[in-house]
């Protein structure tokens, strides 16, 4: 028989300390897909089947025929854990939108953006939001049939980063992170927005990038990513921090009422967040340190450029778990270089998105020059539990 004990002070009750043991077990961290051109949302069917959708490489944003944003479906088909044979991967869109932000914007970071986000619905349908910074009116949520046929379109609204369904699949959240909204979207169309988040603590964009639905009470956690901070007597691009260290956050809200509140502070670059059905949240942080934007002369596809990070420092991005018994965090990988995406497959493990900015172009690795390719990594063998 366990007793919980309630420790009492003026009135109120107070729940003693989770009792946290030490972890025996270390996560295992797999290469599932290598090759990818900014990989970004993946969905696992319950026979394995993986989806996986690229950005693409970012060139020829305004030639609608050169467009290489993808969707792929993936089979194990000979078992061994990994989709790495040509025959495991059966193309399913090759054109979508795709574009760079540092080209389109000057925003000085080698981001690229097109597809970006990917859900499967218990019968079947895909849903993919896809997001082309406002240049082509491409920007879309649209619904994909079993089959792999392109139907309705759910919404034109902006570009919805990240989309989740609710808990039971009968409408759609989403974010969009350059309104800085939390919007609903119902299957037939209709969208009502929920809340417009509020400046962080320097005073920059909240920039919501990822969400997920608590399974248990149906609150939405979003992670909010942290815009530029500009300095007011800027003359230069070098006058400009990509972000501040430590102003990123997970808020929980409401999505009747848009209550907001903090769920997780003092994170950098928080680009997606998962949380499985024991409450158990995971967050992705892109990068830990902010690097010298790129010089608007530089040229991206130049495969014998200088190495250079370009705004975010490469190889710094993690993945950690926070236990919902309230015991310590925990660091399932680090590392990472530019991870942007993660899915809970119904097998429990973890499926990240990793690699983002443009394919090929040289980056300064832990061992030396290497550069940036897409990749698809699985993490087994945690708990959520101490």
């Amino acid at each position: 028989m366990i007793t919980t004990i309630l420790f009492t002070l003026a009135g109120c009750s107070i729940s003693p300390p989770p009792i946290c043991s030490p972890i025996k077990i270390s996560p295992v961290v797999e290469t599932v897909i290598t090759g990818l051109e900014n990989p970004r949302g993946v969905a696992v069917s319950l026979t394995g089947e993986m989806y996986v959708v690229e950005a693409g490489t970012g060139l020829h944003l305004l030639d609608p025929t050169k467009w290489d944003g993808k969707l792929t479906k993936f089979t194990d088909l000979n078992g061994d854990g990994d989709f790495e044979d040509k025959a495991e991967a059966e193309r399913w869109f090759s054109h979508f939108t795709t574009y760079n932000g540092f080209s389109a914007y000057g925003t000085g970071r080698d981001e690229v953006s097109g597809p970006v986000d990917l859900l499967l619905h218990s019968d079947g349908r895909l849903f993919l939001s896809v997001d082309d910074g406002g240049l082509s009116n491409s920007m879309a949520l649209h619904v994909i049939s079993p089959e792999g046929r392109i139907g309705l379109t759910l919404a034109d609204r902006n570009n919805m980063n990240g989309i989740a369904f609710d808990r039971d699949q009968q409408k759609i959240f989403a974010v969009e992170s350059g309104l800085n909204m939390l919007i609903e979207i119902s299957f037939t169309g209709e969208f009502r927005d929920i809340v417009l988040f509020p400046f962080l603590d320097s005073g920059q964009q909240a920039v919501p990038a990822g969400l997920a639905v608590d399974p248990i009470t149906g609150n939405l956690l979003v992670a909010l990513f942290s815009g530029y901070l500009i300095d007011e007597q800027a003359e230069s691009i070098d006058d400009i921090i990509s972000f501040v260290v430590g102003d990123a956050k997970i808020v929980r809200v409401d999505p009747d009422t848009g209550k907001i509140t903090d769920e997780i502070v003092d994170l950098t670059t928080a680009v997606d967040v998962a949380i499985d059905e024991a409450g158990n949240i995971y967050v992705v942080e892109m990068a830990s340190t902010p690097t010298k934007l790129i010089p608007s002369s530089f040229d991206l596809y130049d495969p014998h450029a200088a190495p250079i990070h370009g705004g975010y420092l490469r190889y710094s991005g993690r993945v950690t778990l926070y236990p919902a018994n309230g015991c310590q965090p925990r660091v399932l990988a680090k590392g990472l270089d530019a991870p942007t995406n993660i899915t809970i497959g119904p097998d429990g493990a973890l499926y990240i998105s990793t690699g983002q900015g443009t394919p090929g172009r040289p980056i300064p690795g832990p061992d030396g020059v290497t550069t940036i390719v897409g990749e698809i990594l699985r993490i087994t063998n945690f708990s959520g539990e101490h």
